[in-house]
């Protein structure tokens, strides 16, 4: 079974795929120090973690992976510029600004690619997209995160993304608080951490 423990303490907030693709970095573009996808192999962790892929799968793709280095270090290249791509476009929309006309044209290549792998498939009810994962892909995890782009691009809870307000993270993250108030992409880091600036800061204009 893969290990993806410390995955998982990254602190992942598990509301949209693409939006937890996004946030595998702090910074954009990332720095070494705020970086998680330092690897193939932890693209394959987070993948797991994420349900994009089974174990299965990334056990045959690590396999691929070893057999083919310089390939699997181009899938990581390919899989973050995917990632910087999808944070500006929508970074622009969490600001309420038009992406930039580069950026939608860098998108649109990439779904173009991504939807090669859709297929529609029927559910108890009716039909629904579903991304078909091929193990001789070293690519194959990121046609569900840039569907999963396109699907909240397209719907109502684009209205509710935000980006995290604190000085150092530029998470995304969507506001479904009652009043749609939500500043930080989490209270119990983010939050904290600015409200003890606030009170540092205060207590130092006061001596």
């Amino acid at each position: 079974m893969i290990d993806t423990g410390d995955i998982e303490a990254f602190g992942p907030l598990k509301e949209r795929l693409c939006l937890d693709f996004t946030n595998t970095a702090d910074e954009h573009p990332s720095q070494p120090t705020a970086e998680l996808l330092t690897s193939y192999a932890r693209l394959v962790e987070w993948s797991v973690f994420s349900k994009s892929i089974s174990d299965e799968q990334a056990e045959i793709l690590l396999s691929l992976a070893q057999q083919h280095p310089s390939k699997a270090d181009e899938a990581l290249r390919f899989a973050i510029t995917v990632r910087e791509t999808l944070f500006r476009v929508l970074a622009a929309a969490a600001d309420d600004r038009q992406p930039d006309a580069t950026d939608m044209q860098a998108f649109n290549a990439i779904l173009a690619k991504a939807m090669s792998h859709l297929h529609m498939t029927p559910a108890l009810t009716n039909f629904s997209w579903t991304c078909a994962l091929d193990e001789n892909d070293l690519e194959t995890m990121i046609w569900p995160v840039v569907w999963s782009a396109a699907e909240l691009m397209t719907s109502h809870d684009l209205h509710y993304l935000r980006e995290c307000a604190s000085e150092d993270c530029e998470w995304l993250f969507l506001d479904t608080s009652k009043n749609h108030s939500r500043r930080w992409c989490s209270m119990k880091e983010c939050g904290n951490r600015s409200k003890a600036r606030s009170h540092y800061q205060r207590a130092r204009n006061t001596t």
